[in-house]
């Protein structure tokens, strides 16, 4: 079965990691840890070579869809779904719009259109993610946190886990966890439709960072968000919220000698072009997350609905998060063969990272409530 398949390659992606003895995303082999709200360290992410263990992993966790591609589709409405997205063309993301572009036109038998415009051409992220709760478009992708809404903000809390396997046993089809996010997102006036892991944020740097002493005072780019900011001034740092578009000039002009995001953003944006070092920090988890707006979703012929959930759960799911691990893998060659030096934290400093967060994981639980942030808890104690 798709599900035992799926949870069987994770479980290799988890062993792997945790066999590398100083491993991270990415980078000279090495390891990252993390430690779990019950405050348990665990084992790194990815080889430094850029292999990740057990070729073609996928997500787990997930409860199997019925009928994998055999949806039969009797309505005839002609329908047009915009989907609008901030990715360049080249990310994975944007391959992953493309390729449920593709699938869902076939398959509806062409009743279903769908048109997508990356680079932020209708709008900046919070221009767009605005969009598509007033319904002016119709599907939109991206991560997850209190950039999208504080309540959500559980997704920005630094050293949660400490590989791809372990967030997919919180946040997989039909957990719990997946469960309440998904409530969440309904509230927002967001259908759900995608959401796996697809890399870990690092820190790339002009400052030579080796331990986390050296953190400090470092003048590092952060979302506009409260809860990165609150983390980040935790550990001594100097973080400067700056809107994406202009943080290649902002780093090249010194204004910050800083910044956090996956491998494959800081190479397909060409941040690495401006920086040194790439520190295996793998403070949070990035989210593939593809939404719809609800009532949008809601006036969809059932068939329609169906198969739209149909391809996500026995196609995108795997696609997207096959795509990421390879753009991530490529990035890392690429930023070596660039001449930066990939470096990872002692064991110890990524659970320091962790226990000295306390401000930021107080402002999340004040975001989201004691309930949520207890059962969370719960999940990683486990």
């Amino acid at each position: 079965m798709k599900t035992k398949r799926m949870a069987a390659m994770f479980l290799a992606f988890g062993m792997a990691f945790s066999m590398v003895s100083c491993g991270s995303s990415g980078d000279t082999t090495t390891a990252a840890a993390g430690t779990t709200a019950a405050g348990t360290t665990a084992a790194a992410t990815t080889a430094a070579d850029g292999t990740t263990a057990a070729e073609g992993a996928t997500t787990a966790a997930g409860s199997e869809a019925a009928g994998a591609g055999n949806v039969e589709i009797t309505s005839t409405d002609k329908v047009t779904i915009i989907w609008s997205h901030n990715a360049p063309e080249s990310s994975n993301g944007h391959q992953t719009a493309l390729k449920f572009k593709e699938l869902v036109e076939e398959r509806s038998n062409g009743n279903i259109t769908v048109e997508v415009h990356p680079n932020g051409e209708l709008g900046t992220v919070p221009e767009n993610d605005q969009a598509l709760r007033d319904g002016t478009i119709q599907m939109n992708s991206g991560t997850s946190g209190g950039l999208v809404d504080m309540s959500l903000s559980y997704f920005d809390a630094p050293n949660m886990v400490a590989d791809e396997a372990a967030a997919m046993e919180l946040f997989g089809r039909g957990t719990e966890m997946r469960q309440e996010t998904e409530k969440r997102y309904e509230a927002l006036g967001m259908k759900v439709l995608s959401f796996v892991p697809v890399g870990f944020r690092v820190t790339s740097s002009n400052k030579e960072i080796r331990s986390y002493d050296d953190l400090k005072g470092l003048k590092i780019r952060t979302l506009e968000n409260p809860v990165p900011i609150a983390y980040w001034q935790a550990w001594g740092c100097s973080p400067t919220p700056i809107a994406f578009s202009e943080l290649y000039i902002a780093l090249q002009q010194g204004l910050v000698e800083a910044e956090e995001n996956t491998y494959d953003t800081i190479v397909s944006s060409k941040l690495y072009e401006q920086q040194k070092y790439i520190v295996n920090t793998n403070h949070v988890v990035m989210w593939g997350g593809m939404y719809m707006n609800l009532d949008f979703w809601n006036s969809l012929p059932a068939d329609y609905q169906a198969l739209i959930e149909d391809i996500c759960a026995n196609e995108i799911d795997d696609y997207q998060f096959n795509v990421a691990k390879e753009a991530n893998e490529a990035a890392i060659q690429t930023m070596k063969d660039a001449g930066l030096e990939i470096i990872d934290l002692p064991e110890a400093d990524l659970v320091k990272m962790r226990e000295e967060a306390k401000p930021a994981y107080d402002m999340i639980r004040e975001s989201v409530g004691d309930e949520l942030m207890d059962k969370l808890e719960a999940a990683l104690a486990k």
